[in-house]
């Protein structure tokens, strides 16, 4: 095999050499300027009515050194060691109405100053001879960097499209050395996005959510929260020693849901009202603020006190709540009848502010204090102590004419208790109704 090769290789050297002193074409050359270290494609691309008979690269210093042939029936060879040619070459062929279209390419990567010199790319075609083109590779070790950045920042709403441009008012000066990538930069770890060759990042967090618009521009779809603060960034080199970068932060938006309003149950009795203010599904943030009967409530005035807080939920919407507290004060003016309500004050794109207000609830200042028909007397009670044994049929409780006041109390001395032995069951005789029995031992008590 490895003599067949050969063989051949040495023919199409001859082969190509006798054609181009016969029917082949002047040589046109173009200067390629590479920096150390990166990659460089050399292709030659021409239209042909005929068969390919053999395609071939050499690079031409003092002889000419085969680098790679392509047969169509016989494939790929190539000469340089330890690169397979699929990596080093390649070969496509594209059908047209009339013409067909060659391309030829030979990759070089990481190049050194050691690759720098003439390459040739020629074609043999049957019936038209041979096409041939030559590069002259120029590797730049000492070349004046020209770097031109930009940065810009782009304002949206969730769940919309962005378009973000690649360079904003730039003309690319674009050449065959051209190349470009998107990044993305978050809390200071970049990740490539897309590159030349349209190659898409297979990250979880930007499947189906990215692609490469015209020139150049990438598009986010749909917009998520946490694209917020990401820093989108176009590379590109134009020629050699000029990169072009162009940053863009995204800024996105949430239009909160309506806020809600709800009283809560006070723990002090009549004393204070408490009220709860809840918004949901916002951001970046929000504020709320308070009215009652349309006058603007401070946390500072008397008898208001204001708290608020703000979480954030896992799908990375913010959550407020703001809780007033009121603190009964009559004012002269003041109505009986009052109206509280809250609004949330958010942002959206183009500095702008919007609000939205909650429903409202109503309440009388009466509720607050109790009425003169409600207030509630404190109930005096006596209880014998063992020696006063009476009657589990008798009880004594005050009347509404036997009202004592809550100051007085009484208690039997010593002095006014009734010896064991004696004892005293009513007779028959003696039998009261239960509404005379409890005046009269109350009356006999109070003589002693």
């Amino acid at each position: 095999m490895e003599t067949k090769w050969t063989y051949c290789a040495i023919c199409s050297i001859i082969q190509i050499h006798f054609v181009r002193g016969v029917w082949g074409e002047s040589a046109n050359t173009e200067d390629i300027y590479a920096l150390p270290g990166s990659d460089v494609n050399l292709t030659c691309q021409t239209q042909a009515k005929s068969f390919v008979v053999q395609t071939q690269w050499s690079k031409v210093t003092s002889e000419v050194e085969l680098i790679a042939l392509y047969h169509p029936q016989h494939g790929f060879f190539c000469t340089f060691k330890n690169t397979p040619c699929n990596s080093l070459v390649s070969f496509t062929e594209t059908p047209g109405n009339v013409l067909k279209t060659l391309k030829w390419t030979l990759h070089l990567k990481d190049v050194s100053s050691s690759l720098s010199g003439n390459y040739e790319c020629s074609y043999t075609l049957y019936p038209e001879g041979t096409w041939t083109k030559s590069y002259n590779l120029l590797i730049q070790t000492n070349v004046a960097y020209e770097e031109w950045r930009s940065s810009h920042v782009v304002e949206t709403e969730m769940n919309q499209t962005l378009e973000i441009p690649c360079f904003q008012n730039v003309s690319l000066e674009t050449s065959s050395v051209f190349t470009f990538a998107w990044l993305v930069e978050d809390n200071g770890t970049q990740e490539t996005l897309i590159t030349q060759d349209n190659s898409i990042s297979n990250s979880t967090y930007f499947k189906g959510r990215i692609k490469l618009g015209a020139n150049y521009g990438l598009f986010l779809s749909p917009v998520q929260i946490h694209d917020n603060d990401l820093n989108f960034s176009c590379h590109a080199k134009a020629r050699p020693g000029k990169i072009l970068k162009s940053t863009t932060t995204v800024k996105v938006f949430a239009k909160p849901e309506i806020p809600t309003i709800v009283e809560n149950n006070s723990t002090d009795g009549l004393k204070k009202r408490n009220f709860t203010c809840f918004l949901r599904n916002v951001f970046p943030t929000a504020n709320l603020t308070w009215f009652l009967d349309g006058e603007f409530l401070q946390g500072e005035k008397e008898g208001i006190h204001i708290t608020s807080q703000e979480g954030k939920g896992k799908d990375g919407y913010l959550k407020l709540e703001s809780v007033l507290t009121m603190i009964h004060i009559k004012e002269p003016s003041q109505s009986n009848n009052l109206t509280i309500w809250c609004m949330a004050l958010f942002p959206v794109p183009g500095n702008k502010m919007l609000n939205l207000s909650s429903g409202k609830i109503s309440f009388s200042l009466d509720s607050w204090m109790p009425r003169e028909t409600d207030r509630v007397t404190p109930s005096v009670s006596w209880m014998p102590s063992k020696t006063d044994r009476i009657s589990p049929s008798v009880s004594w409780m005050p009347s509404e004419t036997d009202r004592t006041p809550t100051s007085v109390s009484w208690m039997p001395s010593e002095t006014d208790r009734i010896p064991p032995s004696v004892s005293w069951m009513p007779s028959k005789t003696d039998r009261m109704s239960p509404s005379t029995a409890h005046l009269t031992l109350h009356s006999e008590y109070l003589k002693s």
